[in-house]
């Protein structure tokens, strides 16, 4: 029994000591972002579908641009890398992300991304989907 327990003892030491050593070196976490609603205050809901997919998109819009008008039918999340973003909904409503802030992107509404400043901003755009669908959604041109 006794050696049965040294056993699991030295294991228990080997896995630490590989996990310390091996396992995190030069390496650092930093939160960035937690979050179970979108910036218009929405629940997050996960897409139901056998066909799961994940987009990742850099985003530049110049100062003075936009990514024009459109909606998604699920949140994706947006981090800043650089400059400051304005997200204006149809309703008027404005949200503002600075470099370094994430959100959750509003669902079912109408919004457009603006730059409003003088220098480029920057925008990494994860966004959970369906293999061959697309999760933008534009208005019909009249």
């Amino acid at each position: 029994m006794k050696i049965k327990s040294l056993v699991s003892i030295l294991g228990l030491f080997f896995i630490y000591a590989t996990a310390t050593v091996w396992g995190q070196q030069g390496f650092k976490a930093t939160p960035v972002f937690k979050g179970s609603t979108t910036m218009a205050g929405q629940k997050l809901e996960y897409l139901r579908t056998d066909k799961p997919e994940i987009t990742s998109v850099l985003i530049e819009i110049e100062p003075g641009g936009e990514i024009g008008r459109h909606m998604h039918l699920v949140s994706g999340y947006a981090y800043v890398l650089e400059g400051t973003v304005t997200v204006e909904m149809d309703d008027g409503t404005r949200h503002e992300f600075q470099v370094g802030k994430g959100f959750l992107e509003a669902t079912n509404m109408w919004h457009n991304a603006k730059n409003m400043g003088k220098t480029l901003v920057k925008l990494l755009v994860v966004t959970p989907g369906e293999e061959g669908k697309s999760n933008l959604i534009r208005p019909e041109k009249k």
